[in-house]
C-alpha cells in the first residue's frame, strides 16, 4: 500500500536508523512551514513496510529530538498501525524559527532538506 507522497510538510523514513536525517527534516520543515509530520516505517515512495516499535524506540526518537533540535519543541510521538504495519508518527509544530539540527539551520524545498 502506498501511504502518500512526501511534500514540504510530510517526510518518510524507512527506519529509526535514519534518525539523524529525520531530525534534519523536522528542522527544515519547521523553518519553512511551522508544522508537519514524519513517519518511520515508510519508504520515500510512500510504500508502507513498518518497523519494530517499542517503548525504547519511542524514547530514542524523543531523545534525539530534544538533544539535537534547537530551539526545543514538544512533538507528539506515537505508534500507529497502517495496513497492519506498525509505524512511528512524529507530529510537530513550532513558531520560534530558525530551528537548528546538529547546530545547522535547514529549510525544506519541495521534499528535500537544504542547508541555509
Amino acid at each position: 500500500m502506498v501511504f502518500g507522497k512526501e511534500s514540504e510538510t510530510l517526510e518518510f523514513k524507512k527506519t529509526t536508523g535514519e534518525l539523524k536525517e529525520a531530525v534534519i527534516s523536522i528542522a527544515s520543515i519547521l523553518n519553512k512551514s511551522g508544522k508537519g509530520e514524519l513517519y518511520f516505517g515508510i519508504y520515500n515512495n510512500g510504500t508502507v513496510h513498518g518497523q519494530q516499535v517499542g517503548d525504547a524506540t519511542l524514547r530514542d526518537v524523543s531523545k534525539a529530538l530534544s538533544d539535537n533540535l534547537k530551539p526545543q519543541i514538544f512533538p507528539t510521538i506515537d505508534m500507529v498501525s497502517i495496513n497492519d504495519n506498525d509505524c512511528i508518527r512524529v507530529a510537530f509544530e513550532g513558531n520560534t524559527p530558525p530551528y537548528y539540527a546538529y547546530g545547522r539551520a535547514y529549510i525544506r524545498v519541495a521534499d528535500e532538506d537544504k542547508q541555509m
